[in-house]
């Protein structure tokens, strides 16, 4: 089967209508939802860069967790998801933001259209808006491909990344003054001293959020009327049957939730994207619960397509999920830079601030906007106990250095 690999940036699950927000205008990402499985806790592991699409694409295009992720450089780049999939077979093409570490993009794929810096200057270039360009490329590229291969296609939008313009028409569709924030916002809050990378002013205000969110959704509505193209080349081809279709986002972002604006934080709307899969062996119009990482996808795809690599892959497949939605690992684990960490298990999140050793436990399925922090609680440290546990496993597991003594001490782990 043919795959066409969807990737926006900096896409919350809030900014789809699929995810819940009946607000948003996503007819198409809708539409694959209804046909595919749509993952609604799909976290990335963290970040080592304020640029934290470097890491997420970087996991994504060669398979390792974050901190071995993050020694990836052109010399020692393993196999990467491309040159799998050329290997087995297929014939690969990658059109927009290209922002991973390791190989050269034009090195692992077999084609290329234009590609795309991680930050734009403008969306506006001398060639047309830059969602546009990536899109009509991805349409170039079905209408015209003739190749008795099966084709690997990766459409990277930069999308709804800063700086976020698009058209006035698109704007008209999210009136600021009628944008609904959560619970977790509220007007005058302050900016979050555990979080470093805000992008606003302190404290952060209500209108200035709102004109963020507007913004951020009319750049998603732009993109998912371009995705429908892409879809309606597949289907003018007579292909759409024979195409496993992956949407998913590099990671979310915060816009004032918990005092953050921006993405460099545990908070869920930065942690979580979406992920959708259309694939024959994904149940139409379902919602998998379950917890896991926005990389796994690669593993799926190969199981999929019954691709056999001798390569490791740090991350599961989810094919079993797509016939029971039931959690294959025992926590989630979260880590940005050497400041922030988290663990997630049995719907109990638990975030460690290394630097000051502030503790946040929040219970996800009583308050999923993480606004009221059970730390101090008596009743709640077995929980931080059975949680820190938890962590200090997967720091052996990911080779992950940062000191965390002092705080297990602190709870005899």
């Amino acid at each position: 089967m043919n795959i066409l690999f969807i990737e926006s940036d900096d896409q919350s699950n809030q900014a789809l209508g699929a995810y819940g927000n009946p607000a948003m205008i996503t007819p198409n990402i809708d539409r694959l939802a209804k046909e595919g499985s749509s993952f609604t806790a799909a976290y990335n592991m963290g970040c080592w860069s304020p640029a934290v699409c470097i890491p997420s694409r970087t996991m994504l295009i060669y398979g390792k967790y974050l901190w071995e992720s993050q020694e990836i450089n052109k010399q020692n780049a393993p196999k990467s998801l491309p040159e799998k999939l050329h290997d087995s077979g297929y014939y690969t093409f990658m059109t927009g933001k290209w922002h991973a570490m390791g190989k050269n993009v034009k090195e692992i794929f077999d084609e290329t259209g234009s590609i795309q810096p991680g930050q734009l200057k403008t969306y506006n270039s001398p060639a047309g808006h830059i969602t546009d360009i990536t899109a009509s490329e991805a349409v170039s590229f079905v209408k015209t491909y003739k190749n008795d291969k099966p084709f690997f296609a990766y459409v990277a939008f930069n999308a709804p990344h800063v700086p976020r313009q698009t058209k006035q028409k698109y704007y008209d569709l999210y009136p600021a003054d009628n944008i609904k924030l959560p619970a977790s916002f509220s007007d005058k809050m302050p900016l979050n001293k555990n979080v470093k990378y805000q992008y606003a002013p302190d404290p952060l205000r209500i209108k200035k959020m709102q004109q963020r969110v507007q913004q951020n959704n009319a750049m998603v509505t732009h993109m998912d009327a371009h995705i429908g193209d892409i879809i309606q080349a597949l289907k003018d081809k007579n292909i759409y049957d024979n195409t496993i279709i992956v949407f998913t986002s590099d990671h979310g972002i915060n816009f004032g939730e918990n005092g953050v604006a921006g993405k460099v934080c545990l908070y869920e709307p930065s942690v979580t994207a979406p992920l959708i899969i259309k694939a024959p062996s994904a149940k139409p119009n379902t919602k998998i619960t379950s917890r896991v990482y926005l990389q796994d996808v690669v593993p799926t795809l190969f199981d999929l397509i019954d691709l056999e690599t001798t390569d490791t892959i740090d991350f599961e497949s989810l094919v079993p999920l797509l016939a029971e939605d039931k959690e294959t690992r025992s926590s989630i684990y979260l880590a940005m830079f050497d400041d922030q960490r988290g663990i997630i298990s049995k719907n109990k999140k638990l975030i460690v601030y290394p630097k000051t050793g502030n503790l946040e436990l929040y219970d996800l399925t009583d308050d999923p906007w993480e606004t009221k922090n059970l730390s101090t609680k008596k009743i709640s440290k077995s929980t931080i106990t059975y949680l820190l546990t938890q962590l200090k496993e997967w720091q052996l597991k990911t080779l992950d250095k940062t000191d965390l003594s002092d705080i297990y001490l602190k709870f005899s782990i």
